[in-house]
């Protein structure tokens, strides 16, 4: 017994007989023919009555049997659709873990785009730390991760962007009068810090400490966006990423230059052992095209308002 058989057999009880089958299938009706004799040699019943003058009847063993082919044809029918369903991505599942820096804006931007071009898509958004991002992209329980750079087995890292931080600052503070932040500009300054474990955290340190410039830390705290906010309340200025601060603009918070200049690195991290989805690849496509657009962004803002500031 074959599949050739069955979608044979299944036509003529469809079609009611053989020439309707053959057409149906688009083969000869001697093909048909020789197809439903072959199944019968194999169920070892008579399938059809065959009788001068009267059409093709059905058996009662043909009837019974036709039930069942039928079930699991429906169930080929819905792979099928399935597998159109995957080809032409009306369904399947993304499963993204990020760090909070870009998860607040930066992604919600990239699954817009993404949800807008595959709709019936589900995306699957966790935000935790570096390390629990490196450990879930390793355990193949996300498909990508966004998080700092960091060692991990099991996991490809590559790297999504280094950008220069920039000097955040509540409306009206007096650095707005600045085009170009430097470290003694931030002199004896209330400044909100990255927490220890942050590496960019060690990086704008030495960089104070080369100066000899004596910073008034007075909050400590993990994610760039809390700094944001603590910004906007007036409580002090900092240091951070410009994507972030691109969230918070519409909200009049003012970022400048800062010099010297402290990298903000970023890393893609994908399960190493583990092939791309098409899922995957063209949500990667997306994720990298609203990167440059948001550090585009982020530059020329931060341009636009310097020269607003020199009116």
């Amino acid at each position: 017994m074959n599949l050739r058989q069955l979608d044979a057999f299944r036509a003529v009880m469809m079609t009611g007989s053989v020439t309707n089958a053959a057409e149906f299938l688009h083969v000869s009706q001697p093909a048909v023919s020789r197809l439903i004799a072959d199944l019968e040699h194999a169920v070892g019943f008579s399938l059809f009555v065959r009788e001068k003058g009267s059409a093709l009847a059905p058996t009662p063993e043909a009837e019974s049997f036709f039930q069942e082919v039928d079930r699991n044809f429906a169930g080929l029918d819905a792979l099928k659709r399935a597998a159109d369903d995957i080809r032409n991505f009306r369904s399947g599942q993304l499963r993204i873990a990020s760090l909070p820096a870009l998860a607040m804006g930066f992604l919600p931007t990239v699954i817009q785009k993404f949800h807008a071009q595959h709709p019936s898509v589900t995306v699957q958004l966790q935000t935790r730390s570096s390390s629990t991002v490196r450990q879930w992209v390793a355990a193949q329980q996300f498909d990508l991760g966004l998080a700092r750079p960091g060692e991990y087995p099991g996991v490809e890292a590559r790297l999504f962007t280094s950008v220069p931080g920039v000097c955040v600052f509540p409306p009206g503070h007096r650095m707005g009068a600045l085009d170009i932040i430097k470290p003694k500009d931030f002199e004896n300054e209330p400044f909100i810090s990255l927490a220890l474990e942050d590496l960019s955290r060690a990086r704008i340190d030495r960089v104070f400490e080369k100066a000899r410039v004596s910073r008034n830390i007075i909050v400590e705290t993990q994610y760039a966006a809390t700094i944001c906010g603590l910004v906007l309340k007036g409580v002090g200025v900092s240091i951070i990423n410009p994507i972030t601060a691109m969230d918070f603009i519409e909200r009049h918070l003012e970022a400048r230059r800062f010099e010297p200049e402290i990298q903000f690195e970023y890393m893609l991290f994908l399960p190493k052992h583990k092939p791309l989805s098409r899922l995957t690849q063209s949500f990667l496509k997306i994720l990298e095209e609203v990167r440059d657009e948001a550090l585009e962004l982020a530059m020329s803002r931060t341009v636009r308002l310097k020269r607003a500031t020199r009116k």
